[in-house]
């Protein structure tokens, strides 16, 4: 509080700086975890029809997907386990032919400035690799990566990454090959920010 010379009071407000730039560099390794990869096999003669056919028919069963990629002979995608029924019931319906792989995971590299980055899916396999984790399939969005890998290395994956991106190293991170306990599972599913949306 100050007193200028007629004796009136003014107060003195401090102001702070505020910062719009995005925070560079990786910030952040999740997991999402109980993740199913489908595979649908579609007829060459109209594919596009038939691709869309499926979609609508997962759409109509309320089917969120994600990590969807289009195929020679149809497309895949993946949904959360407690989607797989509901997957299965629409692809059966349309009577399409389909493979599923369960028990997989999704390993998220998260950074603000992700575009912004070079070299980042490189030291993101190059990793992984090192580990021995086969990456079976990935997405990328503004501030993220993706990798779908098998559930059982989920664990290792992440706490390889977090070693590499010198981050902090979360309670309960298991040693690798070994699952880490509720409490990280439950911190590391949240999808606020992780570039992951389903369809």
């Amino acid at each position: 509080m100050t007193r200028d010379g007629g004796g009136s009071t003014a107060a003195t407000v401090k102001r702070e700086a505020v910062h719009f730039e995005k925070e560079r560099g990786v910030t952040e390794i999740r997991i999402l975890r109980e993740v199913a990869h489908i595979t649908v096999s579609l007829p060459d003669h109209q594919l596009g029809e038939d691709r869309l056919k499926v979609l609508q028919s997962l759409a109509a069963h309320t089917v969120p997907i994600f990590l969807v990629k289009l195929l020679p002979t149809g497309f895949s995608f993946a949904v959360r386990g407690g989607s797989v029924a509901a997957a299965e019931s629409a692809l059966e319906a349309h009577r399409t032919e389909f493979g599923m792989v369960q028990g997989l995971c999704v390993v998220t590299t998260v950074a603000g400035a992700m575009r912004d980055l070079s070299g980042i899916m490189a030291a993101i396999y190059e990793t992984l690799n090192e580990q021995g984790i086969r990456v079976q399939q990935t997405g990328d969005a503004y501030n993220a990566v993706l990798c779908l890998v098998a559930g059982d290395r989920a664990d290792a994956a992440a706490q390889a990454l977090r070693r590499r991106f010198t981050l902090e190293m979360k309670e309960g991170d298991a040693i690798p090959g070994s699952r880490g306990n509720s409490a990280t599972e439950a911190g590391e599913e949240q999808e606020s920010g992780s570039g992951l949306r389903a369809l």
